[in-house]
């Protein structure tokens, strides 16, 4: 789970538990009991993702085109100020 990203437009973002976070929670030193919760409450509720695994449905689905984004700049207290790395010259003039 990703909290507070300004940079996509999120208040946060949920990732899919598989196989490489059980490694991550193992190598970091994390109780086996702890990682074994973690696996058990992913699967659950449907967060579990591996080979085989069914598509997840979606409420809403994003389309972008890498081809449109661009390089960019936005202060830390106004995210929503970003602007295009071409336009910062004329800001300064």
């Amino acid at each position: 789970i990703g909290n507070m990203a300004p940079e996509y437009g999120a208040t946060c973002g949920f990732f899919p538990v598989d196989g490489e976070t059980i490694r991550y929670l193992t190598m970091s030193g994390r109780e086996e009991n702890r990682i074994a919760l973690v696996e058990a409450y992913a699967r659950a509720q449907g967060m579990w993702r591996e080979d085989g695994s069914a598509d997840p449905v979606f409420t809403d689905l994003l389309e972008l085109d890498l081809g449109d984004v661009v390089p960019s700049m936005a202060g830390p207290k106004r995210p929503e100020g970003r602007v295009a790395l071409e336009g910062i010259p004329a800001g300064f003039v």
